[in-house]
């Protein structure tokens, strides 16, 4: 009984390496666009609202995550659009088929690291490695020497593994008037 269960155990560790390598391969990263804007809001409000253990809901209130990430509607998407500046905020997004499952964005005259959230479905994946590491070579393109961020707690690990140093906590403005605790972190590129 126990050489049977451990080796269907290895062949589920091996299913569960390949179905990572497989999500890998597929993956297109590309530069995000205007008809993409409800797609990223709803991989945001996913991530954001997450509730397994170690997501965002681990760290901070309802309240705080609303705020964060407010429920993906017409007039929020509206207001996406009108904000978004792609000559001044490079986005790229990940997509695996037709499916956008993730985004990261830079702010070049900045040095900052804005955002990177992944369908939370499609967590530990390597697609938000993946998004990371193609806006840091975009930023090495551009003679950025090093990035910053403010990373949420749940997220301050992530970064970390990837190289990012942490420099305290801070307090990160959301809309609406609050504000959440952070991380301030950064990298020399």
């Amino acid at each position: 009984m126990s050489g049977a269960a451990n080796a269907k155990g290895d062949e589920n560790t091996k299913k569960n390496a390949d179905e990572k390598l497989d999500v890998k391969a597929e993956i297109l990263i590309r530069k995000a666009g205007l008809l993409d804007a409800k797609a990223i809001l709803n991989v945001h409000y996913a991530a954001v609202h997450d509730s397994k253990p170690g997501s965002a809901s681990s760290f901070y209130d309802r309240e705080t995550l609303d705020c964060w990430s407010p429920v993906v509607d017409e007039e929020r998407v509206g207001n996406f659009i009108s904000c978004f500046k792609p000559d001044d905020e490079l986005m790229c997004v990940a997509q695996l088929g037709d499916k956008l499952i993730g985004f990261a964005s830079i702010v070049p005259r900045l040095n900052e690291l804005r955002s990177c959230y992944v369908d939370p479905s499609l967590s530990l994946k390597g697609v938000a490695r993946s998004l990371l590491l193609h806006l840091e070579a975009e930023a090495r393109q551009l003679r950025l020497g090093f990035l910053t961020l403010d990373a949420s707690l749940n997220a301050e690990s992530f970064y970390q593994k990837l190289g990012y140093q942490s420099d305290g906590l801070t307090r990160h403005p959301l809309p609406g008037g609050l504000s959440m605790t952070a991380v301030r972190m950064y990298k020399f590129l």
